[in-house]
């Protein structure tokens, strides 16, 4: 925090809070940073103590008075600025995002491992969340958001419906809007997420797909396990766990070895194949004969 104090926990029950608003100061949802009191009671004490003059032009104690009682009725920018005007936008950083390979030497090499990462949503860490540039939305599981116990969240039940590449489609139960940190200070992005919550299996407990790797303008590298972004403090970067990612994929293998075992063993008596089809083969007369059987050629093909 620098000289600014550790604030308080927010008394107001969990349940009672807002969770579409996340304050910076408090690392907790309830109220945005613009509107925190404990924040701006905290810059006015810091300004009275004469902590902050090299960012206020007019350091007299006349000035210290007026910036006290304006932060007592005026809401902050996003961005805390004391020196320019409040409603001037953050610039993020312009500087080139590269990938070495130095920071490729700790990994185990040739891998074909996914990028997973650790991240805190909504002020809670949550690990095994798979970093997808291949998917459409932001997924956040049912049975992590249950284990979040994000009690009285506002839950807006869109439906919709999810396609793999294979086809098949899982319905949502709705869309959940929640705060994710994104690097670490100074090189840190604070995102507001809209998550497609859905009720299904998954090894998983998240995904971040296009929709905010887009809007934080990121740049992912598979071979170096790494999600890079631009922010106002400098490049953030996300890096992946590359043993998580390894055991997620083994954990998935044994799972799905288990259930083929499963139907074998409830299976009554020896598999048997399926007798070859009778098709219908161009007689020589013009006319197909449905009774004539498929060549031994043919049954390969079924």
């Amino acid at each position: 925090m620098g000289i600014f104090t550790i604030p308080p926990a927010i008394k107001t029950p969990v349940n009672r809070r807002d969770n579409t608003k996340y304050c910076r100061y408090h690392r907790d949802i309830g109220h945005i940073t613009e509107e925190c009191r404990v924040l701006k009671d905290e810059i006015e004490r810091l300004i009275q103590r004469g902590q902050l003059r090299n960012y206020v032009r007019d350091n007299t104690n006349r000035a210290r008075k007026n910036y006290a009682r304006q932060a007592r009725s005026e809401p902050f920018p996003h961005q805390i600025n004391l020196a320019e005007h409040k409603n001037k936008a953050p610039r993020l950083s312009n500087e080139p995002i590269i990938f070495t390979e130095e920071e490729a030497s700790g990994l185990w090499h040739p891998h074909k491992d996914a990028i997973v990462v650790a991240l805190r949503i909504a002020s809670r860490k949550v690990y095994k969340i798979l970093i997808d540039n291949g998917s459409s939305a932001d997924i956040l599981f049912r049975s992590t958001l249950n284990r979040m116990d994000l009690v009285g969240a506002k839950f807006d039940p869109i439906k919709s419906a999810l396609y793999g590449f294979t086809g098949d489609s899982i319905h949502s139960e709705g869309v959940l809007n929640l705060p994710v940190e994104l690097g670490t200070h100074p090189c840190q992005h604070i995102q507001s997420v809209e998550f497609v919550v859905v009720d299904c299996p998954s090894s998983y407990n998240a995904i971040i797909g296009r929709p905010t790797l887009n809007a934080i303008r990121a740049v992912t590298s598979t071979y170096h396990l790494l999600v890079k972004f631009p922010t106002v403090g400098g490049i953030g970067t996300l890096k992946g766990d590359q043993q998580a990612s390894r055991d997620i994929y083994e954990a998935a293998n044994r799972s799905s070895n288990a259930h083929r075992m499963n139907i074998i063993k409830t299976c009554k008596g020896p598999l048997e194949h399926p007798p070859p089809r009778t098709i219908a083969i161009d007689s020589g007369a013009g006319h197909p004969s449905p009774n004539k059987k498929s060549s031994s050629h043919e049954k390969f093909l079924q």
